[in-house]
């Protein structure tokens, strides 16, 4: 969204409604949708440092952090709690279905990458 794309929806209101929950119709402002994608980019990379440098502390921990993010996302998609906050559709299906199971891939394969370099 961050470049005026509304990929997988047809409106921006749709858009909001599908990947960001709460029942809203307005996207994050650019700046925000940048900062993710940096982030993401960032954590796309992690791995390979894991692999070419698995003796540096701040990798390491790096990497603890990371699935720790991600494990905890995953995870709150399932909670009561969660649910009861970001029940709006299209969102609520998406998290179920798709969101919150990718994070706790993701937070597995960097829990294995660990395993493999400790």
């Amino acid at each position: 969204m961050g470049t005026g794309g509304l990929w997988p929806e047809k409106s921006a209101a749709d858009l909001a409604r599908a990947v960001v929950g709460d029942g809203r119709t307005r996207m994050p402002a650019p700046a925000a949708c940048y900062a993710v994608a940096a982030a993401l980019v960032v954590v796309a990379a992690w791995p390979w440092l894991i692999l070419t440098h698995p003796e540096n502390v701040v990798v390491i921990v790096g990497a603890v952090v990371i699935a720790g993010i991600f494990f905890v996302r995953g995870s709150a998609g399932y909670s009561p709690r969660w649910r009861s906050i970001h029940h709006a559709e299209p969102f609520a299906t998406r998290d179920a279905r798709f969101y919150s199971p990718f994070c706790m891939v993701l937070a597995m394969g960097f829990m294995a990458l660990l395993a493999q370099e400790i």
